[in-house]
């Protein structure tokens, strides 16, 4: 691409109002309003312009064809269209404009633009800050293959028709803070060089974000998705946010980054979270239909992944989740949190899920394995409700029962009983919960009964040795004595 340098003369025309008339100010020996030049003022307006030229029209309605002559005038043997710092704040573009390929080299406001139609932005370049703040799209709008060299906003938007930004480029932050997508929303192979913030941002249609790289954050907090999200396949280098999220239509998360944060989201429909190289948190949140959090075995091809750390998920809390059922698979569990699922009934846990364990004591396995899988709620003392986590264990147990899973599942019903027999008041049932425990482990330590038998089998026969040779000796007693006496 070749470049301009800007030129030193800025063109502008007088702010215009169609009820108020035409007033303000002028430029060069050119009055009124741009939608009212003769031919030959409009001639005289446009040889003034050269590429590279700054231009000034905030306010004003600008005609087809006044768009057509700058755009003409300002092209360079690129075949580009070059501006230097380009002032577009309220103006009221026309149906059908053709920006494809504009070059801005300086900054570029569009803050508060009306845009009558719809718009193409196809491979535009702005080397400069861009700001479209409040502007108002008519109707379907391209920034296809655009880039962005440095901040990009897009705050209090409205796009009333499809909005298309595929393989577009952020070179730095790009916000689209609370802008509305009544349409379609496609940012399919986008790059985000920073930040994609979409906070409080509303959208009204389907919303595609496939094979997107972020290279900080994607943060989508309180923001309302009307027909459901797909988000990936996505990489990003820190957070995915959708804490506060609310998603009608079902919510798909493909992606790899350090940290998910889920806290609170609503989804009304289906969810589902298939991640790599991530920690996960679903504190607070409500799935209506059913959810499932799934490990990636694989990287995600053509992406960037965000660090060489161990690709299992963790997840960090599910305390207070509601969901109409929640499938755990191949997940890192060792330090989530439990207490306070809404209903753990609904859990399903199945594949490699690691848990925390805690180390048996000596004298209590003779033999066997020497760890316990815990809750790691359960490793801090005194932490939680003892008759909570007892429930949870139950309902963990039931969630882990299978083929597979049995060792664990015996675990959870042999921590239940512990936080039973810990909490028991009753001094009778403590005692016979304590003799379950320390013979048997209440059932579930085959090992300890089978310990415990050969050590009273061992002492049977110590006994009964012992009482043989005693008897043997009494009868050799008696009859030395018995010789004696004859």
């Amino acid at each position: 691409m070749t470049s301009h340098e800007p030129s030193s003369t800025t063109v502008f025309w007088p702010r215009c109002s169609a009820v108020r008339g035409c007033s303000g100010r002028s430029a060069g020996r050119l009055g009124g309003c741009p939608a009212h030049l003769r031919p030959s003022e409009l001639d005289e307006f446009t040889g003034a312009l050269r590429p590279g030229s700054d231009l000034d029209l905030r306010g004003v309605t600008v005609p087809a064809r006044l768009l057509d002559a700058v755009l003409d005038a300002v092209t360079g043997p690129d075949g580009r269209p070059h501006l230097g710092r380009a002032r577009f704040d309220g103006a009221v573009l026309p149906a059908g404009a053709v920006l494809r390929g504009l070059c801005v080299e300086g900054d570029g406001s569009f803050d508060g633009a009306r845009f009558l139609g719809g718009v193409s932005f196809y491979d535009a370049r702005f080397f400069g800050n861009a700001s479209f703040r409040g502007a108002r799209f008519g109707r379907n709008v391209s920034f296809h293959e655009a880039r962005f060299h440095r901040y990009a906003s897009f705050e209090e938007a409205v796009f009333t028709g499809d909005a298309l930004f595929g393989e577009a480029r952020w070179h730095a932050d790009a916000s689209f803070r609370t802008a509305v997508f009544m349409g379609a929303a496609c940012f399919d192979r986008a790059r985000f060089g920073r930040d994609a913030a979409m906070q409080a941002a509303c959208f009204g249609g389907p919303v595609s974000f496939k094979r997107v790289q972020v290279a900080r954050h994607a943060r989508f907090e309180r923001t309302r998705f009307r027909q459901g999200v797909w988000l990936g396949p996505l990489v990003a280098g820190g957070r995915i946010v959708l804490s506060d999220a609310a998603v009608h239509g079902g919510l798909r998360v493909h992606a790899a980054a350090p940290q998910v944060a889920a806290r609170g989201v609503i989804v009304h429909g289906e969810a589902g979270f298939r991640l790599r190289h991530a920690e996960l948190d679903l504190e607070d949140a409500v799935f209506e239909g059913p959810a499932a959090v799934r490990s990636l075995a694989r990287p995600i091809q053509g992406l960037t992944p965000p660090s060489a750390g161990p690709p299992a998920v963790r997840v960090t809390s599910l305390r207070r989740v509601d969901a109409a059922g929640l499938h755990l698979a191949d997940v890192d569990l060792s330090g989530c949190g439990f207490l306070g699922l809404r209903r753990p009934d609904a859990l399903v846990i199945t594949g490699d899920c690691r848990f925390a364990t805690v180390p048996e004591r000596r004298a209590l396995r003779p033999w066997g394995r020497g760890e316990r899988a815990v809750l790691a709620e359960g490793l801090a003392r005194g932490a939680g409700d003892a008759d909570r986590l007892r429930v949870l264990y139950l309902e963990l147990a039931r969630a882990t029962a299978g083929a597979d899973r049995n060792r664990l599942a015996r675990d959870f019903r042999y921590s239940a009983l512990e936080m039973r027999r810990r909490g028991e008041r009753d001094p009778l049932r403590r005692l016979w919960l304590h003799l379950r425990w320390i013979t048997c482990g209440y059932g579930l330590r085959a090992g300890r009964a089978v310990a415990w038998l050969a050590v009273l089998a061992g002492l049977a026969c110590c006994g009964a040795s012992v009482l043989h040779h005693g008897d043997r000796a009494d009868t050799a007693h008696t009859s030395h004595l018995s010789g004696r006496n004859t």
